[in-house]
């Protein structure tokens, strides 16, 4: 499970630092990371065991018509991307122009994977977000003891 914010730079080659504590376990193998398109412009990282769940649950869910536009449109564009000993990956520039990413970049932890941003994209999708109501801990907390009991 991905969680928290890290602001990161990239280099002249495109390459990014992924946080050692969350690539560093092993389990899911962060050796090779599926970079792939999102809107709002972001770029998500999956490792590959997940990409490859991502994957197998669109199969199963789509129609051949519905599967056809989200493989040309979300999969067309993925790049995979190996990490080196310095826990680097190395991220190519229309990907990087597409969440308008130049030097800096904030990674998002979600769940099962990351998000990479623009920091200025990234807060200004925070303020967008500031009338929307999200459920506080102890509300998730009172739920899930209700669904155990």
């Amino acid at each position: 499970m991905y969680f928290g914010e890290y602001e990161r730079t990239i280099d002249q080659k495109g390459r990014l630092t992924l946080p050692s504590h969350l690539v560093a376990s092993g389990d899911p193998d962060w050796s090779r990371v599926m970079v792939v398109k999102s809107p709002p412009p972001c770029l998500l990282l999956y490792d590959l065991e997940t990409w490859n769940a991502v994957l197998g649950r669109a199969a199963q869910t789509m129609d051949d018509d519905d599967g056809r536009v989200f493989m040309h449109r979300v999969v067309a564009d993925a790049h995979p991307s190996e990490l080196d000993a310095l826990k680097r990956m190395t991220i190519p520039s229309p990907l990087l122009a597409h969440a308008r990413i130049d030097k800096r970049a904030t990674i998002v932890g979600m769940f099962n994977h990351l998000e990479l941003w623009n920091p200025e994209t990234w807060s200004q999708y925070l303020e967008s977000l500031d009338e929307v109501e999200v459920p506080s801990i102890s509300e998730l907390s009172r739920a899930r003891i209700r669904e155990v009991s």
